[in-house]
């Protein structure tokens, strides 16, 4: 039973990839909206800046640690937070802060499970956006509003 299931997700496997481009990536991102621009199709999209993770990334670390005391007053203190430097991305790795997305004619833009059209949304609304990426050109198989 085992192999015919295994053998059966390999036969499909196929069929759901045929539509893709041979070459980018696929992704599922969201963003929000800069700029629409109706009559070419396109949109460019900036990385979503939610309120809850800009507070995060500005947290300071608390200046007093918890502290475990073992019997004989030895004392272990537990570090909260351990600061990093961020790593610099690999040469050619594209920055997805901004982003072009292309509409083709096979997108499915969305409301919920409602389709709607290009013109429906605005700038500065967060959107839902599947598709192929290369460099920072997101062609999209679907898009939708974020509520």
């Amino acid at each position: 039973m085992v192999v015919l299931i295994a053998l059966s997700a390999a036969a499909s496997a196929p069929a759901a990839d045929r539509d893709r481009p041979a070459d980018g990536t696929f992704i599922a991102t969201t963003g929000r909206i800069v700029s629409i621009d109706v009559k070419s199709k396109m949109l460019r999209v900036r990385g979503s800046d939610s309120e809850p993770a800009r507070n995060f990334a500005q947290t300071k670390p608390r200046s007093s640690a918890p502290v475990i005391t073992l019997p004989g007053r030895l004392t272990i203190r537990i570090p909260i937070r351990v600061e990093r430097t961020p790593s610099k991305p690999a040469p050619g790795t594209p920055n997805l802060d901004e982003y072009t997305v292309v509409i083709t004619s096979k997108t499915l833009i969305q409301d919920g499970g409602e389709p709607i059209r290009l013109e429906d949304f605005k700038e500065g609304e967060v959107v839902s956006v599947h598709g192929m990426i290369k460099g920072t050109t997101l062609t999209a198989s679907r898009i939708s509003k974020w509520s």
